[in-house]
């Protein structure tokens, strides 16, 4: 998250990306960070029992809303707080 947020302040476009579970997490820690507005994508939930292959179908299949959220146009993209987007 430190990353996105770091990224996200120097004016380059970022997503975050959690399991499911962790989505209060990821928000509470975007707030923290002074972020709340963040883009975050959360995925299936769990993956640490994953193998390499099935963890690559994961990422191959997130590709695509990276890039659209990113571009700005997926719904599936959570944005918490008023200054996405320049929404002040």
């Amino acid at each position: 998250m430190c990353d996105l947020v770091h990224l996200e302040r120097r004016g380059i476009p970022a997503v975050g990306i959690a399991t499911a579970p962790f989505a209060d997490e990821a928000i509470e820690q975007a707030r923290l960070l002074a972020m709340p507005g963040c883009r975050m994508l959360y995925i299936p939930h769990p993956v640490q029992l994953a193998t390499a292959g099935e963890l690559a179908a994961v990422a191959d299949a997130v590709v695509p809303a990276v890039i659209a959220a990113l571009t700005h146009t997926d719904p599936r993209v959570e944005r918490n707080g008023a200054d996405v987007d320049g929404g002040g």
